[in-house]
């Protein structure tokens, strides 16, 4: 058996202008999950911004009750990490910026398992 390691998704800034899909986990195989995943947010302003972000099963959406950052504020040249839920394939993580080029999100690590 081989493993193959690589990256859950390459650090983006996060749109301002509407939710971002960041990662959508793998279809194929339909069993997979993606468990211990962590994401690092980052203000790279001289002033706070908000974040929201969200994790949700696929066919759902971004809510109140998916989100798992509301309306966050991140001081200025400072940074948040988070756990990102287990998701199924196909599940969707999220974020929105409340100011345009302002918060970068980095993968932390995380593992897809089937």
């Amino acid at each position: 058996m081989a493993v193959t390691l690589k990256s859950l998704f390459d650090p983006n800034q996060v749109d301002n202008a509407a939710e971002e899909v960041i990662l959508t986990v793998d279809s194929t195989p339909t069993n997979v999950i993606l468990v211990n995943a962590k994401a690092r947010f980052t203000n790279t302003t001289a002033g706070a911004v908000t974040i929201d972000a969200w994790a949700y099963p696929s066919g759902d959406a971004a809510a109140d009750d998916t989100a798992i950052l509301k309306g966050y504020s991140i001081p200025a040249n400072d940074y948040i990490d988070i756990d990102i839920p287990v998701l199924a394939a196909s599940g969707v993580f999220s974020a929105q910026a409340g100011a345009a080029t302002s918060i970068t999100c980095h993968c932390l690590g995380g593992t897809l398992i089937s």
